[in-house]
């Protein structure tokens, strides 16, 4: 397995300032998502020829991986018209991610009201199916993985619905990017450990990338973001898993504090 991160949470800046703080810090493998992370780029349609062959020069320089190019869409959002402009978006981010030789290019669904209706709700789901069809059918053309991250909040929220997204769109291309603690409520946080199980039964086959962030209930009963220390995700129990079914995937440390970033590196390269 191998250690990386999120680049972004680095903040935004110059790749040479970038990347070297990233592999001063230990990190070799990285999520980049471009508008987020390097200066002077506000959207993924600014990406020209110049800025890939600089990044490609970086990443040889410094020895680092993208293991996950990151294109933050809503392709399940309910407005035909808007979800269609999102999916161009991805598209495109596609041929950057080939471009880069990315091992995949990533992205969520869309956040969904908690408060809409069980029509609305399956509507979105369609109009996922329709979105993710379009994008696994060019990564089969030009040979590129299309990760989708399934996360409670949003469009798609249970490792049961991600199982009818994967026989929906049958493709060795479609994989999923699983982040645990984005699957986690306050109300299954105490039974974590069913839901890994069904999780890992149902997509750990098409498990790419895995993020690691730290949750916690607080003393209100409610989710919290906190450091990997104080933790109350079972990450042991995950990475032994993936130790053995998915060995080469990255973990990708989310949410990382730079001047905490050797300390959870340490932390990690201990899991693995």
């Amino acid at each position: 397995m191998y250690i990386g991160l999120r680049a972004h949470d680095y903040g935004k800046s110059s790749l040479e300032d970038l990347f070297s703080r990233i592999v001063a810090d230990g990190f070799h493998h990285i999520q980049l998502a471009i508008p987020k992370a390097i200066e002077g780029v506000g959207s993924i349609e600014e990406v020209d020829e110049k800025l890939i062959k600089d990044i490609k020069a970086a990443c040889e320089k410094y020895d680092i991986k993208i293991s996950v190019f990151g294109c933050y869409v809503e392709l399940g959002k309910l407005d035909a018209k808007e979800r269609q402009k999102h999916v161009n978006r991805f598209l495109l981010g596609m041929d950057i991610a080939k471009a880069l030789g990315a091992d995949c290019i990533g992205s969520e669904t869309t956040h969904f009201d908690i408060h809409g209706s069980d029509e609305e709700r399956r509507a979105a789901f369609e109009g996922l199916v329709d979105s993710v069809r379009q994008v696994v059918k060019k990564g089969e053309e030009i040979g590129l993985d299309v990760a989708i991250e399934p996360v409670a909040l949003h469009t798609l929220n249970t490792p049961e619905l991600t199982k009818e997204l994967l026989e929906r769109v049958p493709s060795k291309r479609l994989k999923i990017i699983f982040d645990p603690v984005n699957l986690l409520t306050k109300d299954n946080i105490a039974g974590q450990e069913d839901l890994w199980n069904r999780a890992f039964e149902i997509f750990g086959h098409k498990i790419c990338a895995l993020h690691m962030k730290g949750t916690r209930l607080d003393e209100n009963g409610e989710l919290e973001k906190t450091n990997l220390q104080d933790n109350e995700a079972n990450f042991k129990r995950i990475i032994d898993w993936m130790k053995v079914n998915k060995p080469e995937v990255t973990v990708l440390r989310e949410e990382i504090k730079p001047v905490e970033a050797k300390a959870d590196y340490a932390l990690i390269n201990s899991l693995i």
